[in-house]
């Protein structure tokens, strides 16, 4: 009754169209834009039930590739008419199945669940009572400010904490001073890393491809590069990316320059893009993970609320 093969993009993007688990970064169509990536389903008779799309290395570890998250499976709308005296046995039988053919091809397995899967108990039960090779599993949280459909921009800013409220305000009497701008990748990258610290020249690679794609698909609608420079100087200042689901837009990059920033840019571009996401008619903005204590307060510095998810690792 149960089965599991690769499906093309086309077919996946049928069921993530009105999957409760989608989300920007296991978006078929997203991900036809980057290398060495397959999409698993598994299938209950002639129709697909879930989906699981993977990035595979050259080494035959199976990880999430930089900058994304929830990247892992997503079901079918039909898991909506599921019992909940169902859901153990059903899902249970739905993951063995993904598992069983993952495990004999990888040697390592690294995904996330979106944060609407919390039941976790299939995969802390794969080889149970055994010594090895069982999965370690991790909880992270993200920072989400939902309901943008019934509010107003007012309402919005009273959300936020009384500091970022301050540089809002300050700050908009010399946005005068600056200007949204088209930039190429390389003045972005070159901004990007002059703020953020890499550890190698692997990561270095890899994070530089992602953003090159993340800017290119800019043009293709599925994300957006909000780029500021000084009116003063023609120097890139700030740059934000967003990405886009169906109900969502998600935090993929913000990076300000430090004089500006101690301006208050970042609060203020960040507000431009929490404004843009709900002009755009999306009812949550995703800051996609606040897992360490000065940029998760931060994050939720602008009233966004948390939500847990699940990093999973297998090693064999």
């Amino acid at each position: 009754m149960y089965s599991i093969k690769k499906i093309s993009i086309d077919e996946a993007k049928i069921i993530w169209d009105s999957s409760p688990n989608a989300n920007a970064f296991n978006n078929p169509t997203f991900l036809k834009y980057f290398k060495n990536l397959s999409i698993y389903a598994v299938f209950k008779g002639k129709e697909i039930f879930c989906c699981w799309p993977l990035q595979v290395k050259k080494n035959a570890d199976c990880l999430i590739p930089d900058m994304f998250y929830y990247f892992g499976p997503f079901w079918s709308n039909k898991i909506k008419n599921i019992p909940y005296h169902s859901w153990l046995s059903y899902s249970s039988k739905v993951y063995e199945l993904f598992l069983s053919k993952f495990t004999k091809k990888f040697k390592k397995i690294n995904f996330e669940l979106h944060y609407t899967l919390h039941d976790v108990r299939i995969f802390d039960w794969w080889n149970y009572n055994k010594n090895r090779y069982r999965f370690i599993i991790n909880s992270r949280y993200t920072a989400l400010i939902d309901d943008l459909k019934k509010k107003n921009e007012n309402q919005i800013i009273s959300d936020y904490r009384y500091s970022r409220r301050y540089e809002l305000k300050k700050f908009k009497k010399i946005e005068k001073e600056i200007i949204e701008t088209e930039i190429k990748t390389k003045e972005l990258l070159n901004l990007y890393f002059k703020v953020v610290k890499v550890k190698n020249i692997k990561d270095k690679k890899a994070i530089t491809k992602n953003i090159e794609i993340f800017n290119k698909l800019s043009k293709k609608k599925l994300c957006k590069t909000f780029a500021y420079k000084s009116k003063k100087t023609n120097k890139l200042i700030s740059v934000i990316i967003l990405a886009f689901d169906n109900l969502s837009s998600h935090l993929i990059l913000s990076v300000s320059d430090e004089e500006w920033k101690k301006k208050g840019i970042m609060t203020w571009s960040i507000h431009k893009a929490i404004m843009f996401t709900k002009n755009k008619n999306l009812n949550s903005f995703d800051f996609n993970g606040a897992n360490s204590p000065q940029r998760g307060d931060h994050k939720h510095s602008f009233g966004s609320k948390t939500k847990l998810f699940f990093n999973l690792n297998f090693k064999q």
